[in-house]
């Protein structure tokens, strides 16, 4: 079975300089399109699985760019940088777990350097699929993972802000809360400041046909970028990975483009969508 990867990302019409990232494999980039194809009974996909992560640098302090290129460019170096073949879901699970912690440290260290940079941090959201099924997801802030099965899409996370809780749970609708100043102001994040703490879920796995969307707040957010209901016509419109990353992002700029949109899908297989 073939694992098809495609990211893209866009500054957007307001924004003055692109503080996303994202990595697709062991490449960080912005806004050029990369694509990615892994079979799953590879040698290489055994050893290593496949990472796919988005950072959103927040945007209203100097070195937002700065932050989330170093938190992908550091995560993928120690990701790809040991073999991982015959792990179990919680050793992956528990690998991630300390890079992510060392990711976190190469990242205060870096921001300490500048005087400019105190204030700056990043949101991270991503997956990591390993041999024969395994799934790990992990997020801070509010960057997303979706999953596409049979057509429909879900949220595999819960936005760390003061009411994604609430939303999450249906105690206070979307509408609701978008009208609240304080809808999304951001509980966790990577940087010198706040809560540091990424969560990692393990209690998932992965099959042929289903797709991931990992996504910063600018593609897909509380008041943001594309509903998920567009993000659902559009999935089942478009069957290949590279159209459907552009074809998200290009929506999300058109529809609202007010942040930076950045967006990887993974496609496990052919999809048996109408």
């Amino acid at each position: 079975m073939l694992i098809r990867a495609a990211a893209i990302g866009d500054r957007g019409t307001a924004r003055e300089k692109n503080d996303d990232h994202y990595c697709l494999g062991s490449f960080v980039e912005q806004e050029t399109l990369t694509t990615l194809t892994v079979d799953r009974d590879s040698a290489f996909f055994r050893d290593y699985g496949l990472l796919a992560a988005v950072a959103d640098g927040m945007g209203g302090y100097a070195g937002g760019d700065v932050a989330s290129r170093v938190v992908l460019e550091t995560l993928t170096a120690l990701y790809y940088g040991e073999t991982r073949r015959g792990c179990d879901i919680r050793e992956l699970a528990a690998s991630l777990e300390r890079y992510l912690q060392q990711t976190q440290k190469v990242l205060t260290k870096t921001l300490e350097r500048s005087r400019e940079y105190a204030d700056a941090g990043t949101t991270l959201a991503g997956v990591a699929l390993m041999a024969p099924d395994y799934l790990v997801i992990f997020h801070a802030g509010d960057s997303r993972v979706l999953r596409g099965s049979a057509g429909y899409v879900r949220a595999l996370t819960v936005d760390h802000t003061l009411l994604g809780p609430d939303v999450d749970s249906g105690l206070i609708s979307e509408d609701d809360a978008i009208a609240r100043p304080e809808a999304t102001q951001l509980t966790c994040s990577l940087g010198q400041k706040g809560d540091h703490r990424v969560a990692v879920n393990i209690d998932l796995a992965w099959a042929p046909g289903e797709l991931f969307l990992v996504g910063t707040d600018g593609w897909h957010g509380l008041g943001r970028g594309l509903p998920r209901a567009t993000i659902r016509t559009l999935m089942r419109k478009e069957h290949d990975a590279e159209k459907l990353a552009a074809a998200l992002v290009r929506g999300a700029v058109a529809m609202d483009g007010q942040d930076n949109a950045t967006v990887v899908v993974v496609q496990l297989g052919e999809r048996p969508y109408p």
